[in-house]
């Protein structure tokens, strides 16, 4: 991993941890239920569609890191070609 990755790798609250659900889930309750209740002319769809862009960024986000993780746990090139023993699992595991 780079040491110092570009402007846009990160979300832009990573720092806040668990807590950005407590300030998210607010939100997407009260957007669909504004969404839900409102007429047609009150009705603000940007705010009803941000959430399902965040879902889809995470969905992409987690598909390519599954798959670049995939095609390097099954890829042919490895360092050793030599499978671990027992041993070594145990004294690492300790």
């Amino acid at each position: 991993m780079a040491s110092r990755p570009g402007v846009l790798t990160e979300w832009p609250w990573k720092q806040l941890g668990n807590l950005k659900y407590v300030i998210l889930a607010p939100w997407v309750v009260h957007s669909i239920y504004s969404f839900a209740t409102k007429g047609d002319m009150e009705r603000d769809p940007f705010n009803f569609l941000v959430f399902p862009f965040l879902l889809s960024r995470m969905l992409h986000n987690q598909l390519w890191i599954s798959l670049s993780r995939f095609l390097t746990a099954k890829g042919k090139n490895r360092i050793l070609d030599k499978t671990i023993e027992f041993e070594q699992v145990d004294r690492e595991s300790n």
